[in-house]
């Protein structure tokens, strides 16, 4: 149980370690002209896995860019995504990524391409292990607005959920939706299909389960947020994401973080409930197919198991 609460306090964050070590981003480069101020931080291994694909994709975008660059690497502290605002806001960091909306994206620049390439919005639910067919007979996107579904105070998604009138249960924590859920107190507890399976590893002590029968969808989309006045740092990353996705090197880090975990979904076999997200952003890049997982994609990568 200290093992679960270590790490499902552990909300949003700075789950970055050093992948390839610490002198691996261009740093011996003698006419460096653009210094990436960049958090560490060694433990919060709940996401961690995500933590080492953004900076994976972070560099890979340097990279593409052409641009001499180095890192600076710092400790930071594990905080909620409004404090890292703040310090993007305050120039302490350089870059990092959050889910955006209207407000951040009036605080901060948004480098508007989707990182999960739209996936953070493909949920799948946990439940009670003692009751794993708790949405068996859940055929249509009525009848799973019938049943209690847990989320975070102040998420996107719930703000999603509650606009098309699901039924809801918000708590402060984290680790209070786990509790509820044991206690049936809520039926489930959608994650996205990013992140699920490194949870489903933290809280393997508890009597939860990933349901089998249903996948839910709205658009979502991460970026790479930067000060305002980081011109130079917003038009290198810009440049080299694209270039990226031009050339296919971003799919492929893409995969190699995240093709087992779609595998591992089986979406072919779930029904798929699909609803809007009237709180994206209207510079939303929704018409740009490059940047978006297509139906296809999913699902091929869902039957390579």
């Amino acid at each position: 149980m200290q093992r679960w609460r270590l790490y499902t306090a552990i909300v949003v964050l700075l789950a970055f370690s050093y992948p390839h070590g610490p002198a691996s981003a261009g740093d011996s480069n003698p006419d460096t002209n653009l210094i990436v101020h960049y958090p560490v931080n060694k433990y919060a291994p709940l996401h961690q896995h995500q933590g080492e694909y953004f900076f994976d994709v972070l560099k890979l975008a340097l990279d593409k860019s052409g641009v001499p660059y180095q890192f600076d690497f710092f400790v930071f502290p594990m905080v909620k995504q409004s404090r890292t605002i703040q310090f993007l806001k305050q120039k302490e960091l350089d870059i990092f990524w959050l889910t955006t909306t209207q407000e951040r994206e009036e605080e901060l620049r948004p480098i508007r391409i989707p990182l999960f390439r739209g996936l953070l919005g493909l949920r799948i639910p946990f439940v009670n292990a003692a009751t794993p067919n708790v949405l068996a007979n859940v055929k249509e996107v009525s009848a799973l607005k019938e049943k209690y579904a847990g989320q975070g105070f102040g998420w996107p998604d719930s703000d999603v959920l509650a606009h098309h009138k699901f039924r809801l249960v918000t708590v402060n924590q984290t680790e209070q939706l786990f509790t509820m859920l044991l206690k049936k107190r809520i039926d489930y507890y959608p994650r996205s299909v990013m992140e699920i399976w490194g949870e489903v590893e933290a809280t393997e002590q508890l009597s939860l389960a990933v349901d089998q029968h249903i996948a839910l969808y709205y658009p979502m989309a991460v970026y790479f947020f930067v000060n305002k006045d980081n011109d130079a740092l917003y038009e290198a990353v810009s440049k080299g994401l694209e270039t990226a996705i031009a050339d296919g090197s971003f799919k492929q880090v893409f995969n190699q973080h995240f093709a087992s975990a779609l595998a591992r979904a089986e979406f072919h076999k779930r029904t798929l409930f699909q609803i809007t997200n009237p709180f994206l952003p209207p510079q939303t890049p929704i018409s740009e197919s490059r940047y978006w997982i297509t139906p296809e994609e999913l699902l091929s990568h869902s039957q390579d198991e």
